[in-house]
């Protein structure tokens, strides 16, 4: 597990949103591309902040023989791991600034044990951002601009996520549900299962002697991979009988200067 400390700007009065970059599965015919940089364009703004967390390029290649398909492989070459790599650094390329940092997949995991190379850390070097592995525990400090004085520290537990995905809206929110009893964090970012969903959890507390409410968010990250294609082909999701997914993801936001230090919620 990678732990950072990070200090962040926000403008005084204003929020701070949060974008998370999981499950593009660029490379995959059924990945919605344009959906994805729509997506990072929407309401952009110089206090937008980006964070990766696995399966950004769909890196299956040939001699994975159970789950390579040709014809659903939108590589054109036969370097499809570079093609892929190389389509998703020019995406985020003009947002790299604002990365805080990226982390790995099952997908690009599998990569780097069988290939000798690692497509999630090549990614992260080409556009010069951190690497965050398969989980983070981020502990994130936002510092008003214009008041230096009004600053906010939480904490992020970023996870790829893990299981076989919920048939029902409820299922993969209880699964992951459990994991927040098992760290101190104030938001939780997971993917893997392709729900775009969020729940807050009440949690009261004190400051400063009194009763406030310090609510935990609870976020699925989402999906930009189709779970049908409107061709013959079946994707390995059609296949396993998985409902239709809501392609894209949630933007968490962050409002300092609440009564409990912030606030927090996430648009879907």
């Amino acid at each position: 597990m990678v732990t950072r400390t990070v200090r962040i700007p926000y403008k005084y009065g204003g929020v701070v949103k949060i974008k998370p970059l999981f499950d593009v599965h660029a490379g995959n015919i059924a990945s919605d591309i344009a959906g994805f940089k729509k997506y990072l364009a929407k309401d952009d703004d110089e206090y937008t902040y980006f964070l990766g967390g696995g399966d950004l390029t769909d890196s299956i290649i040939t001699t994975d023989i159970k789950r390579y398909q040709k014809s659903i492989d939108a590589t054109t070459g036969d370097e499809i791991i570079d093609e892929q790599i190389g389509e998703m650094r020019r995406i985020l390329e003009p947002y790299k600034s604002r990365i805080i940092g990226l982390g790995t997949g099952n997908h690009e995991d599998s990569i780097s044990r069988k290939c000798g190379t690692h497509p999630t850390k090549r990614l992260c070097a080409e556009l010069g951002v951190p690497y965050h592995g398969y989980s983070c525990l981020l502990g994130l400090t936002l510092f008003a601009e214009n008041n230096p004085k009004k600053c906010v520290r939480l904490v992020i537990r970023i996870h790829h996520g893990w299981g076989g995905g919920s048939r029902t809206r409820g299922g993969s929110i209880t699964s992951f549900e459990r994991d927040m009893g098992k760290w101190d964090a104030d938001i939780y970012m997971f993917g893997h299962v392709h729900k775009k969903q969020a729940d807050r959890m009440p949690r009261l507390g004190l400051q400063a002697g009194k009763l406030v409410s310090k609510p935990q968010l609870l976020v699925l990250c989402g999906t930009y991979l189709k779970t049908f294609t409107d061709t013959q082909e079946s994707t390995y999701s059609e296949r396993a009988g998985y409902p239709p997914t809501e392609i894209g993801s949630p933007i968490i936001v962050i409002e300092p200067g609440k009564t409990s230090g912030y606030e927090l919620r996430a648009d879907i």
